[in-house]
């Protein structure tokens, strides 16, 4: 996911298997909400594997992975430094600490709240 759709919201294609004659170049719609950080996942309901005793489809889950722009010309790096400096010192990621982590990593597994215990909103 590019930097700016991660941090804005947007929408990616993802590889799908929307076909039993999927060729592997089948694209998926993924909408990202607006913070999405590297390892948050989506579902999208009916583009994963067929269920073996019928027609219907499982879903597909997309893990997000925010790629970093690496080639910036002088006028980029101005403005993400900037961007930077609006930020002041709380720029970092909410739970970005380890305990935090490791407070989401137990939610997921206990039925996907945050941190804080609240239900997480499905995209």
């Amino acid at each position: 996911v590019p930097m700016t759709v991660a941090a804005l919201g947007g929408e990616i294609d993802a590889p799908c298997l929307v076909s039993d004659a999927c060729d592997g170049k089948c694209k998926a719609a993924v909408a990202v909400p607006a913070g999405a950080q590297t390892g948050k996942t989506v579902r999208i309901k009916g583009k994963g594997m067929p269920h073996l005793n019928g027609r219907a489809r499982g879903d597909l889950v997309v893990e997000l992975f925010v790629e970093t722009p690496t080639d910036l010309t002088p006028r980029q790096k101005e403005l993400l430094e900037e961007l930077a400096l609006s930020f002041g010192e709380g720029q970092n990621p909410r739970n970005s600490s380890f305990a935090g982590k490791a407070k989401r990593f137990w939610a997921d597994i206990l039925g996907n709240q945050d941190a804080d215990g609240s239900k997480e909103n499905a995209a």
